[in-house]
């Protein structure tokens, strides 16, 4: 591929490089080695048994709240849990009462890959915000801090083996001015904004045509997700001894998490090193990916390297989660509850980024 990707049509770039793939397409040539592991484990659902506390293991249907509450105040966000019938109104009750203030992260309490997540500035982006998205939500503060990392985190059942298998870095889309383009103009340059640049137009119409003054950045897209623009980075270089004696620590209370990863924000790698000035966003299970594969410079066959590692890992986990007694979730169970995630009760918030209109 070039260095310079604008000259080639977004198409051409998209299918020559794999972290633009649909998520079926890149997982299909490991759904076999999946195959091989549920015959060795004599169980299609073994990999729930690696996370007995969640459900289904983690793989979907994760329910937000259950996890993060278990987590020392020290490393949880100000947030709860408001059920798909609450107003307005409550929210911001709900918001007093537990000392949250705007700008706030709303997002459904069980979903996936960034769908329906939003940082919402002031009373009218909320009430906005309600009138497409019709689910129980989690309402959390919004955390300022600059670095945002996805640590994914393992250990095993009665033993001290556990480590850090994969760092991802989010460098957020944004834009830096020129003194010449407007605000909308930058933001068209930018590869990774292309598919959204009619929601970015619905959500910033008061700096659509702006001029950028030289040198001025703005943070465009502030959800730390790969489908909203984000940029991962292979940060595996900060893991070390001193990182995994800091998530073990975090883990301490979270019985029944052996598998997945953490996303966090934090002040300074300094602070994380030190187990300091850390927010944890988010836990997810056993659908979790090493994210650091979506580096730009990652290979396709170092990418298949490293799933196929987290693979095993969750196999391992779950067959010795399963010689100390816990049984995995019959096949029966296992599809009901996928076809109810898939096709269950439908979210207006599958369509949430044609339809919201902020400001």
């Amino acid at each position: 591929m070039p260095r310079n990707k604008r000259y080639y049509p977004r198409f051409i770039i998209k299918w020559f490089n794999f972290e633009f793939w649909p998520s079926w397409l890149f997982y299909a040539p490991v759904f076999s080695y999946g195959f091989v592991l549920a015959i060795k484990s004599r169980s299609f659902g073994y990999f729930t048994a690696a996370n007995p506390e969640m459900a289904f293991g983690g793989a979907y249907g994760t329910d937000k709240t259950k996890l993060l509450n278990l987590l020392s105040s020290e490393y949880h966000t100000k947030d709860f849990f408001v059920a798909e019938e609450k107003s307005k109104g409550d929210i911001i009750k709900l918001m007093n009462e537990n000392e949250i203030s705007f700008p706030i992260i709303a997002k459904p309490n069980i979903g996936e890959r960034g769908r329906g997540v939003e940082k919402i500035d002031n009373d009218t982006d909320l009430e906005n915000y309600l009138r497409v998205i019709n689910e129980d939500l989690i309402i959390q503060e919004f955390v300022s801090h600059p670095i945002e990392l996805g640590v994914f985190y393992h250990r095993f059942p009665n033993c001290t083996q556990d480590g850090i298998s994969s760092v991802v870095m989010k460098e957020f889309l944004s834009i830096t001015g020129n003194g010449r383009d407007s605000f909308g103009k930058l933001l068209s340059t930018k590869f990774r904004a292309k598919s959204r640049l009619k929601y970015f137009k619905k959500k910033y119409p008061n700096k659509w045509n702006i001029i950028i003054p030289e040198g001025i950045t703005f943070k465009v897209e502030p959800i730390g997700n790969h489908s909203r623009g984000t940029k991962f980075l292979d940060g595996t270089h900060l893991i070390n001894n001193k990182l995994v004696e800091v998530f073990r620590e975090i883990s301490k209370p979270l019985n029944g998490f052996y598998y997945g990863r953490f996303d966090i924000k934090v002040n300074s790698i300094n602070d994380l090193y030190e187990g300091r000035n850390i927010k944890i966003l988010e836990i997810n299970g056993t659908n979790s990916e090493p994210a650091h594969i979506y580096d730009p410079d990652y290979s396709l066959f170092k990418a298949y390297s490293e799933v196929v590692k987290h693979m095993d890992l969750v196999y391992k986990i779950s067959r010795a989660n399963m010689a100390l007694g816990i049984k995995p979730m019959p096949f029966f169970y296992l599809i009901r509850g996928l076809l109810h995630h898939l096709f269950g009760k439908k979210k207006r918030s599958i369509n949430f980024d044609k339809n919201l209109s902020l400001r």
